[in-house]
C-alpha cells in the first residue's frame, strides 16, 4: 500500500495513524478530521475544560515525531468533512469535493450525540467538541442559576457535577431509573443516585 486515508482525526483515528507510522508504513498517510482542532482529549470536556480549571492547549495530544527529514508524517484534512465513499474507485469525498484516493481505508468517525430537540436555540447545547464545551462554558460564565441536563450517562453526570461545582441548581432528567444504569448497572448506578440526592 502506497496510500492510507484515515477517516476522523479523533482519538482513536490519530492513534491508528501512529501506530500504522510505527510499524513502518511510510507511504502517504493522510487523516480527515471534521473539527477544525488537532486531535486532543475528550474526557476533560465534560469537567476541566467546562470548569475552566484547564486551558485548552492542556487537552491537545501531543503530535507525532516528525520524519528525520523534519517533514510532518500525516497529510492533515481539519475542518473537512468526509461525505462519501466510493468503494470501486477507491476513494473518500469530502464535502467541498476533493477525493481522496486510498490503497488502505481507516474509518474511526466515533459517534454523534443524540438529540431530542431545540439544537441552535440559546442557551440549549449538546456535549461532544471542544467547541460545544467552549459555548456551554460560555453560556455558564453569563451566570444562570439553574441547568437542566438531560441524561445521567458519565458525560450528562459530569456536566452536572461541574454546574453544581459553580454552585448552580442541577435537575437532571433520565430516561432509566437511576443514573449511569447503562454504563455502570442498576445495583451501582442506584448507589450513585442516593449519593447525590438533594
Amino acid at each position: 500500500m502506497d496510500r492510507i486515508v484515515v477517516v476522523g482525526a479523533s482519538l482513536a483515528g490519530f492513534r491508528a495513524a501512529e501506530a500504522l507510522r510505527a510499524q513502518g508504513f511510510d507511504g502517504a498517510l493522510t487523516l480527515v478530521g471534521e473539527e477544525p482542532h488537532q486531535p486532543y482529549d475528550r474526557p476533560p470536556l465534560s469537567k476541566q475544560v467546562l470548569t475552566g480549571d484547564w486551558d485548552v492547549d492542556r487537552i491537545v495530544l501531543p503530535a507525532a515525531a516528525p520524519a528525520d527529514d523534519g517533514a510532518d508524517p500525516f497529510d492533515w484534512r481539519l475542518g473537512a468533512r468526509a461525505v462519501g465513499l466510493d468503494l470501486g474507485a477507491r476513494e473518500v469525498e469530502l464535502a467541498g469535493g476533493d477525493r481522496l484516493g486510498y490503497d488502505g481505508l481507516v474509518i474511526a468517525t466515533g459517534c454523534r450525540p443524540r438529540t431530542i430537540g431545540g439544537e441552535g436555540l440559546a442557551g440549549v447545547h449538546v456535549l461532544r467538541t471542544l467547541d460545544d464545551a467552549l459555548a456551554l462554558r460560555a453560556d455558564l460564565e453569563r451566570g444562570p442559576s439553574r441547568v437542566a441536563v438531560i441524561g445521567a450517562g458519565f458525560i450528562g453526570s459530569e456536566v452536572a457535577a461541574s454546574c453544581r461545582a459553580r454552585g448552580l441548581d442541577v435537575p437532571v432528567v433520565e430516561a432509566l431509573p437511576v443514573p449511569l444504569e447503562r454504563a455502570l448497572g442498576a445495583d451501582m448506578g442506584a448507589l450513585v443516585g442516593n449519593l447525590h440526592r438533594d
